[in-house]
């Protein structure tokens, strides 16, 4: 899931608002947290960024989530589901304590509804309720169609009591259980929202039921989020913090100097170069191991009408897609990086840590492009380009210094074999909107995993409707989908790594660059705090020591 982040706060602005929220005061027992950009959502269907969600997660409990070695596990679901032996019938049941903030009991009506209510909003607004469109029978992409919800007669997922819920996949999906980590499939009420499903207003406000370890009592989207303890919260006994303060830091090196001067406890986006130099800040270093990220650039080639400029015809070309990808330093790109050991070279798609048949996926699957500059540069040359005759092509991506220090690095390589890169850049919400259209030629691109399967990653460039998807290929996608409709789950990895050397290896759709991992800055004295290998953080068990 996950996308990077914008805004603008000064760091006396945001300094105030931590003051307010206990500031050094080492009695405080709420922990403060600086988050990189402003907030998009809180209602549970429509989060799509990782801010959002790694705020969500601590107010709302879902039936399941992956634990820090990326293992699905129960959270309010007593056990993991029961499976027809077809493998389209999944039976979970969830405990009979969990109740909503306000008292009322939370029941499986509240998870249908929830899951109906993302299908009716569709990908177009609600990104994650592609796991339900997709998946789930009877479930329609409404794209914000006000009558889509009524029409879903025949919506697959039941309640078949309060404690019980019985859904019907469309197809066998071997990974769905990982699926249902998703935020998409959070409980959420019907009187939460309104006559109105597609509305999501109410989640901007305070004055609504949660069920997860902590409620809201201030919203600002562009500035923060407070939180407090839920006293109806069932497993309350295991909650030790009072709240959570989140404030919206843009500037990367502000959030380093308020954890520093100590008005932070946890600095979620910091630039790395920064922190690594910094022998002051070696103890309070925390990454998150392993976050399964990748970081990649995704070429815009499509649409083969498209050939609107000088580049999008040339990306046509499978081997100047390949020319680009084996041009590039990959050890420079990680060097570029700043995240010293936490970033290494990629030369696949799927990022080290995900699991395969036998071990790692990418250890298995192999290497799909390499680094050979005179191959790179005969290929251009046999293309009619030259020192005197440079390919032009635009690079998107947006505002950090990361990226702008790899940015420069592949404009540096791919100068080597005639392509005069052009690199843009943009605020995040600018970018974002022009990669998901593919506006532009080519974009950075980096994903964590959404579940633990290699489909996360590869189902990204599947169907012409997911956003960001700018390749188009029917082979591809009947790759996957024979893959999916494997029983034998050994076999069925393999195919996948058949899946991702056709993406990579045959047909350059992507070039990989590195893997890497984010640098936070956390308070020595905060313990408890869990992660999971998407990059999500949980800190309703947190405590300070």
């Amino acid at each position: 899931m996950k996308k990077v982040l914008t805004g603008a706060v000064s760091i006396a602005m945001a300094a105030t608002m931590l003051a307010g929220c206990g500031g050094s005061d080492s009695n405080s027992n709420t922990v403060r947290v600086a988050v990189g950009g402003d907030i998009n959502t809180l209602d549970p269907a429509k989060v799509d960024a990782s801010i959002d969600a790694n705020i969500i997660n601590n107010m709302y409990d879902g039936l399941y989530k992956l634990d820090s070695d990326g293992n699905t596990i129960p959270v309010l679901a007593t056990d993991m589901p029961e499976i027809s032996d077809d493998g389209l019938t999944y039976t979970i049941k969830f405990t009979e304590d969990a109740k909503w903030s306000d008292g009322e009991p939370l029941t499986a009506d509240d998870f249908i509804y929830s899951w109906k209510r993302g299908a009716a909003l569709g990908t177009a607004n609600a990104y994650y309720s592609m796991f339900i469109t997709k998946y789930i029978s009877g479930a329609i992409d409404g794209s914000g169609d006000p009558n889509a919800f009524d029409n879903m007669t025949d919506f697959g997922a039941v309640a078949l009591d309060d404690h019980t819920i019985q859904i019907t996949l469309k197809d066998r999906v071997p990974f769905f259980t990982s699926v249902l980590v998703s935020n998409a499939f959070y409980p959420l009420r019907e009187d939460i929202v309104g006559e109105d499903p597609l509305d999501d207003s109410w989640a901007k406000g305070t004055d609504y039921p949660v069920v997860g370890a902590f409620v809201p009592t201030k919203v600002d989207y562009a500035a923060g989020v407070s939180l407090t303890k839920n006293e109806n919260y069932y497993l309350a006994d295991e909650v030790k913090l009072d709240g959570i303060e989140y404030t919206v830091m843009t500037d990367q090196d502000s959030e380093v100097s308020a954890f520093k001067s100590g008005q932070l406890d946890l600095a979620t986006s910091v630039n790395p170069e920064t922190v690594y130099a910094d022998d002051e800040l070696k103890e309070s270093i925390y990454t998150i191991d392993p976050f399964v990220c990748n970081y990649y650039i995704l070429f815009n080639c499509g649409d083969e009408n498209d050939q609107s400029t000088e580049g999008l015809k040339a990306l046509k070309d499978v081997d100047i897609r390949h020319a680009i990808s084996w041009a590039i330093n990959r050890e420079e790109v990680a060097a570029a990086s700043g995240y010293g050991d936490a970033a290494y070279p990629l030369y696949g798609y799927v990022p080290s840590g995900i699991p395969g048949a036998h071990g790692d996926f990418r250890e298995e699957t192999g290497d799909e492009t390499k680094y050979d500059l005179e191959a790179a540069k005969k290929i251009m040359e046999d293309k009619g380009y030259s020192a005197d005759n440079m390919l032009t092509l635009e690079y998107k991506y947006n505002d950090t210094a990361m990226h702008k220090n790899i940015a420069q690095v592949l404009q540096a390589n791919l100068k080597e074999i005639y392509i005069d890169l052009k690199c843009t850049s943009t605020e995040k919400s600018t970018f974002f909107d022009a990669r998901d259209k593919g506006d532009g030629e080519t974009f950075r691109h980096a994903m964590s995993a959404d579940y633990f399967d290699p489909m996360t990653y590869l189902e990204m460039l599947y169907g012409k409707d997911t956003a960001g998807n700018l390749t188009d290929d029917a082979t591809y996608e009947s790759m996957l989908d024979a893959a999916n409709a494997e029983s034998d789950p050994t076999k069925r990895l393999e195919m996948l790594g058949d899946a991702e050397r056709y993406l990579v290896e045959d047909q350059a759709y992507i070039a990989p660059l590195i893997g890497y991992s984010d640098p936070y800055l956390l308070n020595t004295n905060l313990k408890g705090l869990v992660s999971s290998p998407e990059g999500h953080y949980d800190l309703t068990r947190a405590y300070f020591e």
